[in-house]
């Protein structure tokens, strides 16, 4: 929370995503990628994003670009989990063995010899027993019904609202998890439940708050709020090796080298975000840092383009470091209609230190998103 002449602010840096309260308003923060970007565009810059975190690959980003022309994220998020568990149904809910105890009429599984002592010493008919019956009430179906309940709460669109109430009836009988972390921890998918994975990696989300960064709380609300610098930093080391020759390979958060000694320690960890090896013989041929940032190619003489004078300290010390101070690195941000070009003439830090400023175009097709200033090929 901020002020600004006396009004009270919200204000969100470099985060992007849904907040949503108890009382039903959503707030949508998109990533601010370009002047002229719609607000499908950025929506679908996002998703494409997510798509490569471990957390949300099951995110299908060709179905997730064609609703984000009409719908909020929320509303993609969960018609996606609707999607996801009309087609496990279609396939059948699984069943589990559920350890269960009751004081039946016959004989089944083990004897509870010290309570069928206290509770049948006169109803001798009756057995205290403890057994495995197999039934739809296990781990994974409680914790699909759970996360479908969990939405009823939310305000969703028609389309949604109406899918959501006809799934519910296919769970009919199978009881909400009564404690959910427990569910997940003992969840088993074991042979033959693979229609399981993306219903219920979804399920996960949506019961945890649906993001890494959810709001806490004890509230039904449902928030969505990606440190778009960490998203963007790991998009770009989960895409980058399609941008390289294969005798090249991608090292992400290297931490090999200290920026100073103390004594026998080593100090302050120097961790480029990204190190282009070669693989034979393994050799650090290029420095990589990720920056989710708008610089300007056209704004050198007033603003040095947008860029920050600590990140080329901070390149600066990884070339001495990783390169001992000969080679070429490169400083790495998103691509924009102001910034769709590598920025022409190269940084000098000596006459065998370089670095090159480029874009990344996040939505091009693998293979086109790194604009590289030379062939690599041949490095």
């Amino acid at each position: 929370l901020t002020s600004r002449s006396g009004f009270k602010l919200l204000q969100v840096q470099n985060y992007a995503g849904m907040l949503s309260t108890p009382h039903g308003f959503q707030l949508e923060i998109l990533p601010k990628v370009g002047k002229n970007l719609t607000a499908a565009n950025a929506r679908q810059t996002l998703l494409t994003m997510l798509s490569h975190l471990p957390g949300f690959r099951h995110i299908e980003t060709q179905q997730a670009t064609l609703q984000a022309q009409r719908m909020p994220l929320l509303e993609i998020f969960i018609h996606q989990f609707l999607h996801s568990v009309s087609q496990l149904l279609k396939q059948g809910l699984r069943s589990d063995y559920v350890s269960e105890q009751g004081n039946l009429a016959f004989m089944k599984g083990k004897l509870m010899l010290s309570a069928q002592l206290r509770h049948n010493a006169v109803n001798r008919h009756k057995f205290c027993v403890d057994y495995d019956d197999y039934m739809p009430d296990c781990a994974a179906n409680r914790l699909l019904h759970s996360a479908l309940d969990k939405l009823l709460s939310l305000k969703l669109s028609s389309e949604n609202q109406r899918w959501l109430y006809e799934l519910r009836f296919a769970f009919d009988g199978i009881p909400l998890s009564r404690d959910i972390e427990r569910d997940i921890n003992n969840l088993r998918l074991e042979r033959g439940m693979a229609h399981y994975n993306e219903p219920m990696a979804w399920a996960q989300l949506i019961l945890r708050g649906m993001s890494p960064s959810a709001l806490q709380g004890n509230t039904k609300a449902i928030s969505l709020l990606f440190p778009m610098e960490a998203v963007f930093e790991s998009f770009v080391a989960q895409t980058l090796p399609y941008e390289l020759p294969s005798h090249l390979k991608v090292i992400p958060q290297a931490a090999t080298y200290s920026l100073v000694k103390h004594g026998s320690n080593d100090c302050f960890k120097l961790r480029p975000d990204l190190l282009i090896q070669s693989r034979r013989p393994v050799q650090t041929k290029l420095v990589m840092d990720t920056k989710w940032k708008l610089i300007n190619s056209n704004s050198q003489k007033t603003t040095q383009y947008g860029l920050a004078q600590a990140d080329f300290y901070q390149m600066f010390a990884y070339g001495q470091k990783y390169l001992n101070g000969i080679g070429e690195m490169y400083l790495i941000y998103p691509a924009h209609d102001q910034f769709n070009q590598p920025i022409q003439q190269h940084f000098a830090f000596s006459k065998t230190l370089k670095l090159w400023v480029v874009p990344y175009q996040i939505t091009a097709n693998r293979g086109e998103r790194m604009m590289w200033v030379k062939d690599v090929s041949s490095i």
